[in-house]
């Protein structure tokens, strides 16, 4: 119930997410594809809202969870306009969705419940589509951001990382059997792990945008060559 809770509360933060990033999108001069699909990530994220409120209901009910509706996005640092947009893109779609679809499937995978099997399936179907965003992205400006402003975005990516590094051992998750959509920390840190190496770290680098190696190891993605 606790997890699914607050499921529901990351897919809502996200809608905002997507909402602050399709104005930013306008702002920065972006082709207007990416910018209709920003806005309709909203609607995606709105729906797994009301998914993850539903299968917390059906466990019995949702808990109670303190938030605050005026922080639900962090906002850029960066004045020009573009950068703004790249740091809430690379933050929610390069790493935040990104980390999403592989901890989703694994999560699906070990769910066993046809509930929470079909409520995942249609969550990742979308978020999929959600981190392909920042790729696009990333490949429009390319020409666009120069040596300090990848380096930002690195810096931007290993802070977004770094976030989930409470969540990790027994400080942060129950180390039980993964079930209904919940993963313990035996599963959910080494494939947290590998997909920051895999699905964040790497495609970020092959645009010339380096995660720091302090952000990647406290989230125990191994140095290179270790």
């Amino acid at each position: 119930r606790q997890v699914w809770t607050a499921t529901a509360f990351s897919e809502y933060a996200s809608a905002a997410a997507f909402a602050e990033i399709a104005a930013a999108l306008l702002a920065a001069g972006a082709p207007i594809d990416l910018v209709a699909a920003a806005g309709d990530f909203v609607v995606d994220e709105i729906v797994h809202t009301e998914l993850a409120a539903r299968v917390a209901a059906r466990l019995g009910g949702a808990v109670t969870l303190e938030v605050d509706l005026a922080r639900l996005v962090r906002p850029p640092v960066a004045a020009d306009p573009l950068l703004a947009a790249a740091e809430l893109v690379v933050r929610t779609s390069c790493v935040g969705e990104a980390l999403t679809v592989p901890i989703l499937k694994l999560s699906r995978r070990l769910a066993g419940s046809a509930l929470v099997d079909a409520a995942i399936a249609t969550i990742v179907a979308d978020e999929s589509h959600h981190a392909q965003l920042g790729w696009w992205f990333l490949d429009w400006a390319a020409d666009r951001l120069d040596d300090d402003a990848r380096a930002h975005l690195g810096a931007v990516a290993g802070g977004a990382i770094r976030a989930f590094a409470p969540m990790l051992g027994e400080g942060g998750r129950a180390c039980a059997p993964s079930h209904l959509g919940t993963l313990g920390c035996a599963d959910y840190d080494p494939a947290f792990a590998a997909a920051a190496e895999r699905a964040v770290a790497r495609p970020l680098a092959a645009r010339g945008i380096v995660v720091p190696a302090a952000d990647l190891a406290a989230v125990g993605v191994p140095p290179p060559g270790a």
